[in-house]
């Protein structure tokens, strides 16, 4: 008995002492954050100007691209280019919302060739697609700690059962978006959500700033990820080289779940890692690639088949699925293709699923 009751004491410390742990981690976070924030703001002491300049800056090359053509060789011409010396101008409403870099606006080929590497048909057919405005999107996902900041506030829940790494064909009890499978901190993308749990997310967001958050549509999606690159990745055609730019399914995950098919690279990550560890793209964000898939606003067609093609979320078609993009840390190479696109029931929640945030300028 005397055992017993030791055991039930020596539990009860070691969760109180991670507990403290996860308190420490959450201040240690808000801290750096206060402290970006306020270096933000002192190097930016006009960003309105900023946004005025880039959106008069995007206006004027989407009127020198001309009308979106009809033939193959426009569909297979260069992404208009954005100037190398203009560095991504970075929004930021506090140091408890997520950072933002602005956008600017351009065009580009949306889809996958036939006879590209894991080519689908849902990919197709490709278009051209001019966003013919600048808007600004999240520099990485949101984060658990931003999270947490929306449910402190409102007492939203989330939830309590999530799909995990685990395994299983039910949801898991006790797994949620502060509980996966894994270890994690204020830092890293937060998952376990839903498409409902990102609509209440940025829609507290646009109440607690007053500017117009959302979610991407599939369209933004691809064409931030994208980032002015033709290839089947952001970073090139080698899926080898994923290790340097996404946190996939790599050798160190393959160590741990030898089921996976995976690139031989080290990206040192078995699960998710912290936001910002890998190199951003050429608009200066992180993560749209690997660590968690993002929520997106459009519904679910089998087909480009008239798509929009100004940008905008097609809602239209099986709105009981919603669209996501970007991969995850358990993906395997295919899945981290720029074009790639997958769909997923509204309400299911996954340990790798989460969002990352676009606002209207």
């Amino acid at each position: 008995m005397e055992l017993g009751r030791l055991a039930a004491v020596s539990i009860a410390v070691l969760a109180l002492a991670a507990a403290a742990a996860r308190a420490d981690d959450a201040v240690g976070w808000l801290k750096e954050r206060q402290a970006r924030f306020a270096a933000y703001r002192e190097a930016h002491p006009n960003p309105d100007a900023e946004v005025a300049r880039i959106k008069t800056r995007s206006a004027a090359l989407v009127a020198a691209a001309g009308p979106i053509g009809a033939l193959q060789a426009a569909v297979d011409r260069a992404p208009l280019s954005w100037p190398a010396s203009d560095k991504p101008l970075q929004l930021w409403d506090g140091a408890d919302y997520p950072p933002m870099i602005v956008v600017p606006a351009g065009e580009f080929t949306m889809g996958s060739k036939a006879g590209e590497y894991d080519h689908r048909a849902w990919e197709t057919p490709r278009h051209r697609v001019r966003i013919g405005y600048a808007f600004a999107v999240g520099e990485y996902p949101v984060t658990v700690g931003e999270f947490a900041r929306f449910v402190a506030e409102t007492g939203y829940d989330a939830g309590d059962r999530c799909f995990t790494s685990e395994g299983g064909e039910q949801p898991r009890s006790g797994r949620d978006w502060r509980r996966p499978s894994f270890e994690q901190t204020s830092d890293h993308p937060v998952g376990c959500l839903n498409f409902g749990d990102a609509l209440a997310y940025v829609a507290w967001l646009s109440k607690k700033t007053g500017h117009a958050y959302r979610l991407l549509s599939e369209a933004e999606a691809e064409y931030v990820n994208r980032a002015g690159s033709t290839t089947v990745y952001p970073w090139g055609d080698d899926p080898a080289a994923a290790c340097a730019y996404a946190n996939g399914a790599d050798a160190d995950a393959l160590a741990r779940f030898p089921q996976l098919t995976a690139n031989t690279c080290h990206d040192g990550y078995v699960f998710a890692s912290p936001v910002g560890r890998f190199k951003p793209n050429a608009f200066g964000l992180y993560d749209t690639t690997g660590n968690v898939w993002s929520w997106l606003s459009d519904c679910w067609n089998e087909t480009y088949d008239g798509a929009p093609s100004d940008g905008s979320a097609s809602l239209g078609g099986d709105c009981s699925q919603r669209l996501m993009r970007g991969g995850s840390w358990s993906a395997r190479p295919a899945l981290l293709r720029s074009a790639l696109r997958i769909r997923y029931p509204v309400g299911v929640r996954v340990d790798d699923h989460g969002f990352r945030v676009a606002r209207t300028l």
